[in-house]
């Protein structure tokens, strides 16, 4: 199975070249599309799937949960699904941080006003 140093850096992947990079079969590959949403292959003009790099390093990430952690499928999505989470979580905060900033700024200008 590979790292994250030794995937090519390659625009897209057949299936044959992901499937040899991540260890498994192509029909195991063409099976986690279909239970992980984030895996979205291109079609080429002959309808052969195409994987960006990123989906392939997904695969390996999947591939290392199922198969060495021992996770389930559903285990594996919900491993997957916490970094989008946390992102979203960590995005919400500095939102509302940066908001209550300029609130506590406007505020220091009103009393400023006031006191002069």
């Amino acid at each position: 199975m590979a790292s994250v140093e030794t995937v090519p850096d390659k625009l897209y992947f057949r299936i044959g070249e992901a499937s040899r990079i991540v260890g498994v079969k192509p029909y195991v590959l063409r099976y986690w599309e279909k239970e992980f949403a984030a895996i979205k292959p291109e079609k080429s003009s002959s309808k052969q799937r195409l994987y960006r790099r990123q989906d392939v390093l997904l695969f390996c990430q999947i591939r290392r949960l199922l198969h060495d952690e021992r996770f389930t499928i559903e285990g594996c999505r919900k491993k997957i699904a916490e970094p989008v989470a946390i992102a979203k979580a960590e995005k919400t905060k500095t939102d509302c941080i940066v908001r209550l900033k300029s609130e506590i700024q406007a505020v220091r200008s009103m009393i400023q006003k006031n006191k002069n």
